[in-house]
């Protein structure tokens, strides 16, 4: 299906519905089977990053700092929560997870929040880091890629700041430890995972934030978050090398040369194994 508009951010879906943003600000839903329109909306500014589904909303999160309510039906829009911008911020994509009846979405000045999905409410603000430096650009403090869910934890990474977990329901901080990313953190039943800016890629454990291992020689990959599946860890980078760490110990076991440019998205995780894209459009279903 062409839907004739310069696409931005990614697909979101659903089994009845798939959604997509564009440049200009436009949210499109198709139906899934078919790939006929459902509806049009208008957002305020670029999507950047992929819709997210619930049950009866399409969320979307525009370059401007607002996270849009649609209605999943007919597109109308429900609500809408705006923060304002840093005189600085970052061009990259920065997420959104929701879950019950809650939205987690990074902003910012290091901030994390949590949006009721009934009515765009903000139900409580944490702090992922602080800004600080002499300047503009020393202060740029902004969460990066989508919070990350697990049980009752919702957890974070900021560049040049640190990556953190909370409580869901409260925000109140678990821990903390100091660590610039630019991809975000993946978490799975027992660990935090974190790529940070040098490429050095990371294992902490989420009940606490202990150091479980690092790995230091991918530094200067540019390496895509971190996903585990099963015994390892994968991680792309800039050439389009998927590198398999064990979960355990952060040592390589494996490794897929995709040869289609930079791996810039999050893998995401099949029922066995992962599906990862290039930046030229290769698109690659991988078993560890």
């Amino acid at each position: 299906m062409n839907v004739e508009r310069q696409l931005s951010g990614g697909v979101g879906a659903d089994a009845r519905s798939v959604v997509v943003g564009t440049e200009e600000g436009e949210v499109i839903a198709l139906e899934a089977e078919t790939g006929k329109v459902r509806w049009r909306a208008r957002a305020s500014s670029e999507v950047l990053t992929p819709p997210v589904m619930t049950a009866d909303l399409v969320l979307v999160r525009t370059i401007d700092n607002r996270i849009f309510g649609f209605g999943i039906d007919d597109g109308k829009r429900r609500w809408v929560y705006q923060r304002s911008p840093g005189s600085l911020v970052l061009r990259i994509p920065t997420g959104l997870a929701a879950t019950g009846e809650t939205v987690y979405a990074g902003f910012s000045g290091g901030k994390l929040v949590a949006v009721a999905l009934s009515n765009g409410a903000q139900r409580w603000e944490a702090t992922v880091a602080a800004p600080k430096g002499a300047n503009e650009l020393e202060r740029i403090t902004d969460v990066v890629g989508a919070p990350a869910l697990q049980g009752r934890e919702v957890c974070a990474a900021a560049y040049q700041g640190r990556v953190a977990c909370f409580e869901a329901d409260s925000g109140k901080a678990i821990w903390t430890r100091e660590l610039s990313s630019v991809t975000g953190v993946s978490v799975d039943a027992r660990y935090a995972f974190v790529a940070d800016e040098r490429g050095t890629v990371h294992a902490f454990d989420r009940s606490n934030g202990a150091t479980v291992w690092k790995q230091e020689k991918l530094s200067y990959r540019r390496l895509s978050l971190p996903l585990a599946t099963g015994a390892t860890v994968a991680v792309g980078d800039f050439e389009g090398e998927i590198h398999f760490l064990s979960r355990e110990s952060g040592n390589f076991v494996a490794r897929f040369s995709a040869r289609g440019g930079p791996v810039r998205a999050a893998p995401l995780a099949l029922p066995n194994g992962l599906l990862v894209q290039t930046q030229s459009g290769g698109l690659y279903a991988l078993s560890p």
